[in-house]
């Protein structure tokens, strides 16, 4: 029963976490492609969207370097480093992205691949506990 309370409570803290960074994406995204006026995204929700993903980003880049990263972002860090992309490439990548938002500039495709690609992982872990609790 701990098992499952364990998963639960992990699932509990994921789905906030990343329900956030995929709305935060979504709006980023009709924004670079000039939807953001026809979907009724205002300007102030752009800005939250930004900052969501940049507050995540620069968090996740901090982790990439700690011996001991924060405990909720273990998981999206062990597939990253399970993936097929260098360590040094995530780094370098993640350094680009945060400089690109901390200016408020314009998101470049290359940019959101980059959101995309954290997202997956984000959506592959929260899968992966979504079936643990499912077949327990």
């Amino acid at each position: 029963m701990s098992t499952l309370s364990s998963i639960d409570g992990k699932l509990g803290r994921e789905e906030p976490q990343h329900r956030k960074f995929t709305l935060a994406l979504i709006a980023l995204r009709a924004q670079a492609r000039g939807y953001a006026t026809k979907l009724g995204l205002q300007e102030d929700k752009l800005e939250e969207s930004r900052k969501t993903l940049f507050d995540f980003v620069v968090r996740l880049r901090e982790a990439l370097d700690q011996e001991i990263p924060k405990i909720d972002l273990r998981p999206l860090l062990r597939r990253m480093k399970d993936g097929k992309k260098p360590m040094q490439d995530w780094r370098k990548d993640l350094d680009a992205l945060i400089a690109q938002l901390q200016l408020e500039e314009q998101v470049t495709d290359e940019t959101i691949s980059v959101l995309e690609d954290v997202q997956l992982l984000l959506a592959a872990e929260f899968t992966h506990d979504l079936r643990r609790l499912y077949y327990r």
